[in-house]
């Protein structure tokens, strides 16, 4: 009997391309996002000019360091592998971005210049607002606390932890993930400092038709100013609360 031979076929071919690759296409996405908010012309109208920094724009400097952070980078650093990577910065019109010892010389004129954090805290107002008004929810969990950002910066302060670092207090939004409102504090300063007035702007900064309905809130916040104003008044509906209380001898004598 004749045996037949049989032909194996690849499944697929592999051809050779001199067209760069791209190790961070997913950086793509985030960025396209922001262009449909508007987040660049948004920047770079709330935040000071750069000044004598070649001529870039504000949005040249927060865009890269907002994609960096997305993909997973946590120094200046690295922005030179983003700014490495020729055709996706060409993807996203990024071709001029800056150098990262340029990005911290801005960093660093900015830390020291109040209309760059206010410019901030406005561009994120602008952004909340934009994506409140598409989303077709009306009421919001608050969830609310401070956390703590370890840092080995010389002037950083002890935190309640034991560690150098910073203590910012933030407020956001449970269901879409969003910021209302952060204040950026030293180590030093305690967890439940401000917390009121952080609520207060969180409830401010709700536009018309949505509100915070729920708090979520840990022992920073076990404060009865705090659960007063969640009570409401003529003014304000209610907001319904669940704080964490550390079990001294006052909370277990009441319970």
């Amino acid at each position: 009997m004749k045996k037949e031979l049989f032909k194996v076929r690849p499944a697929f071919q592999i051809e050779a391309t001199e067209e760069p690759l791209i190790a961070r296409t997913g950086l793509v996405l985030p960025y396209e996002m922001a262009k449909a908010l508007k987040l660049p012309q948004i920047i770079d109208q709330e935040l000071p000019p750069a000044g004598i920094s070649h001529g870039y724009r504000p949005s040249q400097f927060v865009m890269p360091l907002i994609l960096m952070l997305h993909g997973g980078g946590k120094t200046l650093e690295d922005l030179r592998e983003i700014k490495g990577e020729v055709s996706l910065c060409k993807l996203m019109d990024m071709e001029g971005m800056p150098a990262s010892c340029t990005v911290g010389d801005w960093l660093r004129r900015m830390s020291g210049d109040s209309r760059g954090i206010l410019g901030l805290g406005k561009t994120n107002d602008h952004l909340v607002k934009k994506i409140l008004k598409k989303d077709s929810r009306t009421e919001y969990t608050l969830d609310h606390d401070a956390t703590i950002i370890e840092t080995e910066k010389e002037e950083a302060q002890y935190t309640y932890k034991k560690e150098n670092g910073y203590q910012p207090f933030l407020g956001f939004l449970s269901e879409l993930g969003i910021i209302l409102d952060d204040e950026f504090r030293d180590g030093n300063v305690p967890p439940g400092f401000g917390a009121l007035e952080s609520l207060i702007r969180c409830n401010q900064k709700m536009p018309k038709g949505k509100r915070i309905a729920y708090l979520r809130a840990d022992s920073a916040s076990y404060q009865a100013n705090v659960m007063n104003y969640c009570f409401g008044d003529k003014t304000r509906k209610k907001i319904l609360f669940t704080i964490t209380a550390d079990k001294d001898e006052a909370v277990m004598a009441a319970l």
